[in-house]
């Protein structure tokens, strides 16, 4: 026999049964309401950007950017769909880029890495404005969930990217050459030094070539070349400058050009200028060593009789100047002497200055003098002892070679003893 519960105890259940539903429906009321409450003052995550230039080259312009997220709510957050794009003041999109998402618990910071380059159409922007999206997401219990669109703009400098280029190391040496007919030689060498890690395109260079008086004395242009990064060349000119420049103490070499430099695909020009003093070489540091100009005297004497009672002898002496360069040059300030020697005593007898002369190049010039010596200034002691003749005569001449219209002068000298031909 089975036995059915009566039915007040089945209606105590029912009762009971409810009671319990109708609890957790309040119990859940009270709860949804709490969770409603505190997604209403949901605090919106703090967001920080770092943009760090990693390396710029002719190509492209590597950056890392670092984007830090902390959450500052009670709870933690998710994050989704992560994006920043970057623009350029002319509306370009350089940049655009998704980061991985995730959790953010309550109270933490969680930062996101991304190495990206950028290559730019045109030219450096001065700035960027970068662009974070991303959606903020809560949940509680698995039972609610709510969304919060993340969206924030930051203003990125890029003059950090000028700010680096290095202005290209520049050094000039200059030497002047062999002589000829039109002027002399002139070379430069110019190394160029590239400190950047991007390449540097030089213009044309242009030098200008004056002296401390302000005479402009030519004008050299140098073809240009392209510069790789990290990486030195040396240019070369060379030309003819007239022998005025002889009478300057300075040659001023001024250098211009523009710098192109290459970043990220395209072009910037900056123009760069110096200026190098140069020192003027002597006249006597620009004739070749390999045939020097020299020059040789010969001298004879002859007995000459002037009247009845003046008689002595003429020396005939020749200067002799062989000029192997392939231009004329003239012999200024011209003197023969000629001096007695008594033991190893000089004592100068006579000498005669000579007009200024031209000596015609690639080949030997010869200059005559002529000497009179009285009779008396070869005779040396007591008359009434036999008078003794000079120990020999010394015949010296001294010279100032130039070139026509410059100051600056070689001196050359040259001496040699003279027999004492008597009577022939």
């Amino acid at each position: 026999m089975v036995l059915k519960p009566s039915t007040s105890a089945r209606s105590k259940r029912r009762i009971a049964l409810s009671l319990f539903i109708a609890a957790l429906l309040i119990i859940n009321v009270v709860v949804v309401g709490l969770i409603f409450l505190d997604i209403r003052v949901i605090e919106s995550p703090e967001v920080k950007v770092e943009l760090d230039l990693i390396e710029i080259n002719s190509n492209e312009v590597r950056i890392q950017t670092t984007l830090s997220i902390k959450n500052p709510n009670q709870f933690d957050l998710i994050l989704e769909d992560i994006g920043i794009s970057a623009v350029t003041d002319d509306d370009d999109e350089i940049l655009d880029m998704t980061l991985s998402g995730g959790m953010i618990s309550s109270k933490k910071t969680k930062t996101f890495t991304s190495n990206d380059a950028i290559i730019f159409n045109g030219d450096i922007p001065p700035s960027l404005t970068m662009y974070v999206t991303g959606i903020v997401g809560v949940e509680f219990f698995g039972l609610i969930q709510k969304t919060l669109p993340l969206k924030m703009e930051v203003i990125a400098s890029f003059g950090d990217i000028i700010d680096s280029i290095a202005v290209p190391v520049f050094s000039l040496t200059g030497d002047f050459g062999d002589i000829t007919t039109e002027g002399i030689g002139f070379s430069a060498d110019i190394s160029i030094e590239n400190p950047n890690t991007f390449d540097l395109l030089i213009d044309d260079i242009s030098l200008e070539l004056d002296t401390e008086t302000g005479e402009r004395i030519d004008e050299i242009t140098i073809t240009g070349d392209v510069i790789t990064a990290g990486s030195a060349t040396t240019l070369q000119a060379s030309g003819l400058i007239p022998f005025s420049i002889l009478n300057a103490e300075k040659l001023l070499v001024s250098l211009s050009t523009s710098v192109g430099i290459i970043i990220a695909g395209i072009s910037k020009s900056i123009d760069f200028s110096t200026v190098v003093d140069l020192a003027i070489p002597h006249l006597r540091d620009i004739f070749t060593p390999d045939a020097p100009t020299v020059a040789f005297i010969d001298a004879d004497m002859k007995y000459t009789r002037q009247g009845f009672l003046s008689w002595g002898f003429t020396s005939f002496m020749v200067l002799e100047i062989r000029n192997p360069n392939p231009i004329g040059l003239v012999a200024k300030d011209v003197v023969f002497s000629i001096l007695r020697v008594d033991d190893g005593q000089h004592t100068l007898l006579g000498d005669c200055r000579v007009n200024q002369t031209n000596v015609d190049p690639e080949n030997s010039t010869f200059i005559p003098a002529e000497i009179y010596l009285p009779i008396n200034s070869l005779l040396r002691g007591n008359r009434l002892i036999l008078p003794q003749l000079p120990d020999g005569l010394l015949v010296f001449v001294e010279a100032n070679l130039t070139i026509p219209g410059v100051d600056d002068t070689v001196w050359i000298g040259v001496s040699g003893y003279q027999d004492l031909h008597l009577f022939t």
